[in-house]
């Protein structure tokens, strides 16, 4: 298990719209949406957070196995890498 911290790059614009996230990377002027249990981890890597305590959250919010919530955070963060801050 890692305790290295996962956070958003600091020059991103994010709001909440209809139940989902959108990101805009205003240095390469893209747009990303980001759904589903998504939204719910989002808030939490723009404060800064550990994959641990993401796996956490999907398992008390969503009930899931705690195996299957490290698989899905692994594959949110790799899907997210370009909007997140380098370790």
């Amino acid at each position: 298990m890692t305790s290295r911290t996962v956070q958003t790059r600091s020059e991103l614009v994010w709001q909440e719209v209809d139940g989902q996230v959108v990101v805009l990377d205003p240095g390469s002027s893209t747009y990303h949406g980001v759904t589903g249990a998504g939204t719910t981890l989002w808030p939490l890597l723009v404060r800064g957070t550990t994959r641990d305590e993401l796996v956490a959250e999907l398992v008390a919010v969503f009930s899931l196995d705690e195996p299957v919530a490290r698989q899905d955070v692994a594959v949110f963060l790799a899907e997210l890498a370009p909007f997140l801050r380098e370790p």
